[in-house]
C-alpha cells in the first residue's frame, strides 16, 4: 500500500471520529436541558405545595348578636318588675288585683326557680314575720298571730316563720308565768335609790320588752353617767346580771362602766364607792 493512500485513510478515520463526537455532544446537550427543566419544574411544584400548606390567615371572631328576649320571657320580666315596684310600695297581699305577691307567684308560675321572684316572696316573709315579732314585744299576740297567718299563706313552707312562731310563742309562755309568780308575790317596787346609789329593779325584769326593760334601768344609766363611778350588780342569774350591765355599759357613750356581779337575789344595782 502507497505512503499516498495510507495517509488518506488516516484523514478519513480522523475526520469519521470527529464527527461521531460532534454527533455525541449533540445528543447529550438535550439530555441535560431536561434535567435542567425537571429540576425547575420539581421546584415549582414544592414550592406550590408549600404554599398551600401555609395555614390560613387567622379571622377576628365577630360578637354574636344578643337574643332577643321572647314574648313569653318579656310578659314574666314584666311580672316581676311590677311585683318589684308593689313590694316597695308595701303592697305585699293587697289590693287582691295588683300586690307583690300576686304577680311574683304568677311569674314563679311562668318559670318555676326564677331568682328575683323568690327573692320576692322571701322579702315578703321576712316583713311579716318581723312585725309579728314586734308585735308580740308589744303584747298584742292577736296581730302577730295575723301577720304569721299572712306569712303562712306567701309561702308556708318557709323555715323563718316556724322560727318566729315559736319565738312569739316562748315569749307569750314566759310573760304568763311571770304573770302568775306577780299574783303569788309582793309587786317589786318600781327601781328608786334605797340609800345613796341603791336601785332595785323588778324580778320580772325579763319578762318585759325591750322598751319596758330600758325604762326600768334608765334611772340607773342616768345616775352611772353623771357619777361615772363603778357599779355592783347583785342578781341571781348570771346571765342576766351580765346583760344588765351590758345594757347600761352600753348607754353610756363616755366611758367604759366598771361593774361586779354577785350572785345573790337582791335583784338590785348600787354605785360603788372609787
Amino acid at each position: 500500500m502507497s505512503k499516498n493512500l495510507v495517509s488518506f485513510l488516516i484523514v478519513v478515520v480522523f475526520l469519521t471520529g470527529c464527527q461521531e463526537n460532534v454527533k455525541s455532544t449533540e445528543k447529550s446537550q438535550p439530555l441535560q436541558e431536561v434535567e435542567v427543566t425537571q429540576a425547575v419544574v420539581a421546584k415549582a411544584s414544592v414550592n406550590k405545595s408549600v404554599d398551600i400548606e401555609k395555614p390560613a390567615a387567622i379571622k377576628t371572631q365577630q360578637p354574636k348578636a344578643a337574643k332577643a328576649p321572647t314574648a313569653f320571657e318579656r310578659l314574666t320580666q314584666r311580672l316581676i318588675e311590677q311585683g318589684e315596684i308593689a313590694l316597695a310600695a308595701e303592697r305585699f297581699l293587697t289590693p287582691v288585683d295588683d300586690n307583690a305577691n300576686l304577680y311574683f307567684q304568677a311569674a314563679l308560675g311562668r318559670d318555676p326557680g326564677n331568682f328575683r321572684a323568690i327573692q320576692g316572696i322571701t322579702a315578703i316573709v321576712d316583713v311579716y314575720t318581723q312585725w309579728a315579732w314586734q308585735a308580740a314585744r308589744n303584747g298584742d299576740y292577736k296581730k302577730a298571730a295575723k301577720y304569721l297567718d299572712s306569712a303562712r299563706s306567701v309561702n308556708p313552707e318557709d323555715p323563718a316563720i316556724i322560727e318566729m312562731t315559736s319565738r312569739v310563742s316562748d315569749l307569750k309562755a314566759k310573760r304568763e308565768l311571770a304573770a302568775k309568780i306577780s299574783k303569788t308575790k309582793p309587786e317589786s317596787k318600781e327601781p328608786k335609790a334605797l340609800k345613796e346609789g341603791q336601785f332595785l329593779l323588778p324580778e320580772t325584769l325579763f319578762s318585759l320588752s325591750e322598751e319596758e326593760i330600758i325604762a326600768k334601768i334608765q334611772p340607773i344609766i342616768d345616775e352611772v353617767a353623771t357619777a361615772d363611778r363603778p357599779i355592783a350588780i347583785y342578781w341571781p342569774n348570771d346571765k342576766e346580771a351580765r346583760l344588765i350591765y351590758q345594757i347600761i355599759n352600753s348607754r353610756v357613750p363616755e366611758f367604759r362602766v366598771r361593774a361586779m356581779t354577785y350572785h345573790r337575789a337582791d335583784y338590785m344595782v348600787e354605785l360603788q364607792q372609787d
